[in-house]
């Protein structure tokens, strides 16, 4: 059990083969004692329609005469016929007269003689060949008649030579067959386990050969292909979310620990009793009350992109995407005097949340008031199949690492932390998650220099 256990696909086929081969070597070796065997039966037979009639039947005194008129006797015949005295001398009285036949005479060799009719085979007197003989008892001696087995020798050597020949083309053809399986179907499959032992090992650069054609190993291979990108970039993207993780929980903790420093830090003055003057008490408890704020606003932040993490919530409806962006424009207008803000036209209209999608350009539009220049510019496009809401201000832009990672949780264009540059950097996350829950898009464009430009793309679009 254990040794068929530990053989390999390539060592079963090749031993089924080598197995197919020693029965096909079998048979024919079967087939071709048999056959030799019925011929030298046939020639038997012949050997006793050609000794009739028989010295052994006629009386011991007619012999002599009987011998001589067999020796006078024409006629066309393949047999040679003789005597044999007790002291093993052949008399021949008649030899094979046909076309072709040979001069020899079988060579009768006494210990082959018995009381009894016997056959035998025995060597020529000259040359290779051999006779069959029929000895039968005939007075002082033995009636022999005798056949050339050269028709024999040659049906056998024929009927040889053709199964050795059909062997050969069968032990080829099979050779021939498990070179294709194993080069289609074994051969593959040993690299795909190497490969396995190879990706099992940590190796994950490791790809199979896919140059088999149309087979099932090509496309065993392809699958498994396909499966290794995927583990590959999912290990990816797990180390990659774990790089996030880490760093949000730093900035999330740098964003608490600065708030919480200093509810604590006043509270501890009040504690030991610096805060004695009324100026002094109502300074702390306002910036006490201010950092306690800003917590807030953080962990709601925080909470609100841990729902869009799980499973949002959507009140989507038709949402008329111009008058949305001229309401948004309205009320930035009003909350930050110092930017100039402009709708630059556009109308579309998309089915989401309205709220949501308010929001989301409420950040968009405070991060560029903030951060931007001193104008800002809100314009509507739609297609066939989608409409997008674009938010372009003039500021001094960001590189291009820092806005591909702006939508990023605590990402910020600048790094110095200051709270006058802005919050703790979760309003473009948020617009992220917004959009990505009415399965759109956005994108950011910016350069030193050039401002940034900032494109929130929904699905669903409408000519209003």
């Amino acid at each position: 059990m254990t040794a068929r256990r530990t053989l390999s696909l390539r060592d079963r086929l090749w031993m089924g083969l080598a197995g197919i081969g020693l029965i096909s070597v079998v048979v024919a070796v079967i087939v071709a004692v048999t056959t030799h065997q019925f011929l030298m039966t046939q020639m038997d037979d012949r050997l006793d329609s050609y000794a009739a009639p028989s010295f052994y039947d006629q009386p011991r005194q007619q012999l002599p005469g009987a011998l001589q008129d067999l020796e006078d006797e024409e006629r066309v015949t393949e047999a040679t016929r003789g005597y044999v005295d007790s002291g093993g001398t052949l008399y021949v009285f008649v030899t094979s007269n046909v076309e072709g036949a040979t001069d020899a005479i079988p060579v009768i060799p006494l210990a082959e003689l018995t009381d009894e009719p016997s056959h035998f085979t025995t060597d020529a007197s000259e040359g290779t060949s051999q006779f069959r003989v029929l000895a039968r008892p005939a007075g002082n001696g033995w009636d022999i008649t005798a056949l050339p087995l050269d028709d024999v020798k040659s049906a056998t050597g024929r009927l040889v030579l053709i199964e050795s020949i059909g062997i050969a083309l069968v032990l080829g053809t099979l050779a021939l067959v498990a070179w294709w399986v194993n080069r289609l179907g074994i051969a593959p499959m040993r690299r795909m386990v190497d490969a396995s032992k190879e990706i099992a090992g940590g190796d994950l650069d490791v790809r199979l050969d896919t140059d088999q054609g149309g087979t099932e190993t090509n496309e065993l291979a392809q699958s498994l292909n396909r499966m290794i990108a995927h583990l590959t970039s999912a290990l990816a993207e797990r180390e990659r979310s774990e790089a996030r993780l880490r760093e949000f929980v730093a900035d999330a903790s740098h964003e608490l620990r600065t708030p919480l420093t200093t509810v604590l830090g006043y509270a501890e003055l009040h504690r030991k009793g610096a805060l004695d003057a009324p100026e002094a008490q109502d300074d702390a408890w306002a910036r006490t009350e201010s950092e306690a704020a800003r917590m807030r606003r953080l962990v709601e932040d925080m909470l609100t992109l841990a729902k869009y993490d799980a499973e949002p919530h959507l009140d989507v409806r038709g949402v008329d995407l111009a008058a949305l962006a001229t309401e948004v424009v309205a009320d930035a207008t009003v909350a930050y005097p110092d930017t100039a803000f402009e709708f630059a036209g556009g109308s579309a209209s998309v089915p989401a949340d309205g709220d949501r999608l308010r929001q989301a350009l409420l950040n968009v539009i405070a991060n560029a008031a903030v951060h931007g220049g001193d104008r800002v510019t809100v314009s509507v496009h739609a297609t066939a199949t989608q409409a997008s809401v674009l938010i372009h201000d003039n500021g001094p832009g960001m590189e291009p690492h820092v806005a591909a990672r702006a939508t990023e949780r605590f990402v910020r264009g600048d790094s110095s932390r200051q709270r006058a540059t802005g919050g703790a950097g979760l309003g473009l996350a948020i617009t992220a998650a917004i959009v990505d829950a009415h399965h759109g898009t956005l994108s950011i464009e910016s350069a030193p220099g050039a401002g940034t430009t900032v494109t929130l793309t929904l699905p669903g679009s409408a000519a209003v």
